[in-house]
């Protein structure tokens, strides 16, 4: 009866370490299976102008044509922050209020009407880091800002260069540059920078930009005005030295089912899909 009960103790425990061993090799093979799996991002760069350029009200048609497309994130130029000409309304807390509750995080390019006016982005991922900086003016027009957003698995940055000189616009990406790689150091993640740049894709400007970068998205297709749009000068690049990404998907969005982009800005967006 003991040598009986002890060759069942031992089936027991037998069994039980096959289940650990199980177990702990499922674990093992859906960490690896996780590691190895492809991560995608779509991004959209937009000048906004402030919104309201040509309806009384029109944040609810950019929230609906921004969710339609379902990106992860955002970068929106010539915002206002509580100013009297918009109504003292905190442009980029509205619109990422109608997109459900995202993050957001603004930078102030210069005071204006009460309050500012910048650049900002929003992401429906939490933010754990950022970062914002006046560009240098360097002759141009106004003041320009920058701002950086670190989430779990990328950086994303949103600017808007001047529109009147060359000169300033090259002295900014070279602050760009400067500021980017400070912040990304030692991160190993995919890096993105978009705006509207102001500068055509054959530009000495773009061509600074490309020293550092890769440009993503089409040079092809119009952005401004919207309508109808004859120049390309909003763009998505990545940091030479992030995380490699391949291009899924980059397009002008120059119509939407959710509604008419035209009536929105001067602007179209911008979207690009990435993986890696």
């Amino acid at each position: 009866m003991k040598r009986k009960t002890g060759w069942i103790l031992v089936a027991c425990l037998l069994a039980a370490a096959c289940v650990v061993w199980a177990v702990r090799t499922g674990e093992s093979r859906s960490m690896a299976e996780r590691s190895s799996a492809k991560r995608s991002l779509r991004l959209i760069t937009y000048n906004v102008g402030v919104f309201n350029k040509y309806l009384e009200d029109d944040y609810r048609l950019v929230a609906d044509v921004l969710s339609h497309e379902r990106p992860d994130a955002v970068a929106l130029n010539e915002l206002d922050s509580c100013t009297r000409r918009t109504g003292g309304v905190f442009q980029l807390e509205r619109i990422a209020s109608l997109m459900g509750g995202w993050a957001f995080r603004f930078g102030a390019a210069m005071p204006f009407g009460g309050g500012s006016y910048g650049d900002g982005v929003m992401t429906r991922d939490g933010i754990l880091r950022t970062q914002t900086a006046v560009l240098p003016q360097a002759g141009g027009a106004e003041p320009r800002a920058l701002v950086i957003v670190e989430t779990e698995d990328y950086v994303f940055a949103a600017t808007h260069l001047d529109h009147v000189s060359a000169a300033a616009q090259h002295e900014q990406v070279r602050a760009i540059d400067s500021l980017v790689a400070r912040f990304v150091a030692g991160v190993r993640k995919p890096v993105f920078l978009a705006g509207d740049m102001n500068a055509a894709p054959d530009s000495e400007t773009i061509r600074l930009f490309r020293q550092r970068w890769h440009l993503l998205t089409p040079t092809d297709g119009g952005t401004y005005p919207s309508d109808p749009p004859r120049e390309c000068i909003d763009y998505i690049f990545a940091w030479r030295d992030g995380v490699p990404c391949e291009v899924v998907e980059a397009r002008v969005l120059n119509r939407s089912a959710a509604g008419d982009l035209r009536r929105a800005s001067d602007h179209l967006p911008v979207l690009l899909e990435v993986a890696w």
